[in-house]
């Protein structure tokens, strides 16, 4: 039964790795300290500790590692100290404190508000656009204005915000029809 269980999760893990560099030119990922965030917090982080561990960050960063190679799409790594969930993605002010506890990021300077992880994820991919080079947001807006308010499709919704990025090339004309409309409403205003 438990080669069973390990087999799926290996299977899992490389339709997701597979995916993602098949589909986005750059995938982005933080690196962690899985092993500072697994530490001793009494019987309430029993849970926590499991479910990071059985995430399996290490092997889902190797894959992307040598799958972006072989495809010849971009992997950045987020430094471990890049603000990702304090930034707001609106108007870049970060702020000093935010605890785990709080799941809905709300910036004190412009009011925008966010899930905690999106917003991560959207930071994640603006720095992705500005630092590695990524051929911006898929409404084709030049890289610049995607650092102030990035528009894209986040690979987010199959990776739980592991990673973010850019549609394919082919399929960037096309776009996600959400953030296109999204994007059209933004820009004809």
């Amino acid at each position: 039964m438990r080669i069973r269980i390990a087999n799926s999760r290996r299977d899992h893990l490389h339709k997701l790795t597979t995916r993602l560099v098949r589909d986005f030119d750059t995938v982005v990922v933080e690196d962690l300290n899985v092993a500072g965030m697994t530490r001793s917090g009494g019987a309430y982080k029993r849970g926590l500790n499991r479910a990071l561990q059985d995430a399996a960050f290490a092997e889902i960063r190797r894959q992307l590692t040598y799958k972006c190679e072989w495809a010849g799409t971009g992997l950045q790594v987020a430094d471990r100290w890049y603000p990702s969930s304090k930034t707001c993605s609106n108007c870049q002010v970060v702020k000093a404190k935010l605890l785990l506890k709080v799941r809905v990021f709300t910036c004190d300077a412009c009011g925008f508000r966010a899930d905690r992880d999106h917003n991560a994820a959207l930071n994640l991919a603006a720095l992705a656009a500005v630092d590695g080079g990524a051929s911006s947001a898929s409404c084709g807006r030049d890289v610049k204005d995607a650092r102030q308010k990035p528009t894209i499709r986040p690979a987010a919704r199959w990776a739980d915000g592991i990673a973010a990025g850019t549609p394919l090339s082919g399929e960037r004309d096309r776009g996600n029809p959400d953030t296109h409309a999204e994007c059209t409403k933004q820009h004809s205003a």
